[in-house]
C-alpha cells in the first residue's frame, strides 16, 4: 500500500478544499467513507453520507442504461438510426446518426455548450430548460459532420432523451423513473427543479463564494444534472452488476471499449472506462458551475469510487487520489 497517496487523500478530504461525499469500497471492505464541507453555507448546514448533490455529466450513464433496458424490452436496437426512432429530427440530422454513435460520442455531432467556459450556460434562459425539447434550439445549432473518431457531445444526449420520450411515450424524468430509478430501487435519484430543491439538497458554490443558482437548467436532462446521493449510486452499481436489471449483452455493449480518448480513460457507450485494479471500471465524469463529480465501479466485485462534491474541480484530484491507492492495494 502507498502510505503517501493515503495520506494525502485523508489530507485533502480533511482540507478547506474539499466540500462533498467520498465514498471507497474494495471487494466489499468500506475504505472510505467521509463527508465534509457545508451543504448551505447561509444556515451552516453540512454535508453528510445521505445528502443529495446535482452530478452534472454523471448522468449520461442514467440515460444509457434507460436505453440499453428499452432494448432488453424489445423496444428498440441501440444500431437504429435516430432518425427512425424520432421521425420529426430526420430532416436536421445526418441519417447515418444512430443511437449507439450518440451514446459513444462518436455522430459527428458537435456541442451546444462550451464545456471549457466557466458558465456553459451562459446567455441561454435556463429557467425555460426543464425538458429535452427546450434545449432542441440550441442543439440544431451545433456542427455537424460524418461519424468520426470521438468528440464529446452534451448535444448527442440531448437527442437520446428525446428519443427515450418517443419511444416510451413519457417525459424523460418519468421514463428515468419508471425504466431505471425505481426498478433500481433508488428513491433519492431524480430530477428536482433547480430552483426549488429538496431540503437536503447540496447547494452549488462558485469559486467567487456566491451559489450556482441561476447558471444551470432548472431540471437535469438526458445529457446531465440528475440529483443523487452516494448511497443510491452504490445500489445502482450493485444492479448494473447484475444480469436481472441488464441483459449481459446490454452490459457488454455498454461497456465496450471504444477507444483511448486521453491519458488514462477510454469510452464506451454512455460511461468513461478506466484502468482500476487491472479492469476496466465503467463510470462518469460530471463537471458543472459549483458542481464536480466523478464516480467508477467494478463490474465483477463489490468496489467503487463515489465522489459527489458541491463546487468546482475538487472531486477529480479525489477520484485520482482513490484510484492510486486502490491500485496500490492492488499490486
Amino acid at each position: 500500500m502507498n502510505i503517501s497517496t493515503e495520506s494525502n487523500l485523508t489530507a485533502l478530504l480533511l482540507s478547506e478544499a474539499f466540500s462533498g461525499v467520498a465514498v471507497v469500497r474494495h471487494n466489499g471492505e468500506t475504505l472510505v467513507k467521509f463527508a465534509g464541507g457545508l451543504a448551505d453555507r447561509d444556515t451552516g448546514r453540512p454535508n453528510t453520507l445521505v445528502t443529495r448533490f446535482a452530478t452534472a455529466s454523471v448522468g449520461k450513464m442514467f440515460t444509457a442504461t434507460c436505453l440499453a433496458r428499452l432494448e432488453d424490452a424489445g423496444l428498440c436496437q441501440l444500431s437504429q438510426p435516430l432518425a427512425d426512432v424520432v421521425p420529426s429530427l430526420a430532416a436536421h440530422f445526418d441519417k447515418r446518426m444512430s443511437l449507439a454513435s450518440l451514446l459513444s460520442h462518436r455522430s459527428g455531432l458537435g456541442d451546444y455548450i462550451n464545456d471549457d467556459s466557466d458558465l456553459p450556460f451562459a446567455g441561454m434562459d435556463v429557467a425555460r430548460l426543464d425538458r429535452p425539447g427546450a434545449f432542441l434550439p440550441y442543439v440544431l445549432k451545433a456542427p455537424q459532420g460524418a461519424p468520426r473518431e470521438f468528440s464529446y457531445s452534451s448535444a448527442g444526449f440531448i437527442l437520446l432523451g428525446l428519443a427515450i420520450e418517443e419511444l416510451t411515450g413519457m417525459s424523460y424524468p418519468e421514463a428515468m423513473d419508471h425504466w431505471v430509478l425505481e426498478p433500481a430501487g433508488l428513491r433519492s435519484t431524480g430530477f428536482p427543479p433547480m430552483d426549488d430543491p429538496p431540503t437536503d439538497f447540496a447547494n452549488g458554490y462558485l469559486p467567487d463564494g456566491r451559489t450556482n443558482a441561476g447558471h444551470l437548467p432548472r431540471i437535469g436532462g438526458p445529457d446531465g444534472g440528475i440529483v443523487t446521493t452516494a448511497a443510491d449510486l452504490q445500489s445502482f452499481f450493485g444492479c448494473l452488476r447484475s444480469g436481472d436489471f441488464l441483459s449481459q449483452s446490454a452490459r457488454s455493449f455498454l461497456w465496450q471499449e471504444q477507444g483511448r480518448i486521453n491519458a488514462i480513460s477510454d469510452y464506451g457507450h454512455g460511461f468513461y472506462l478506466t484502468p482500476i485494479c487491472g479492469g476496466m471500471w465503467p463510470g462518469h465524469t460530471g463537471s458543472d458551475p459549483g458542481v464536480s463529480a466523478r464516480v467508477a465501479f467494478s463490474p465483477h466485485s463489490n468496489s467503487s469510487i463515489i465522489v459527489l462534491c458541491n463546487r468546482d474541480e475538487v472531486a477529480f484530484d479525489v477520484f485520482r487520489l482513490a484510484m492510486e491507492h486502490l491500485n496500490a492495494l492492488a499490486s
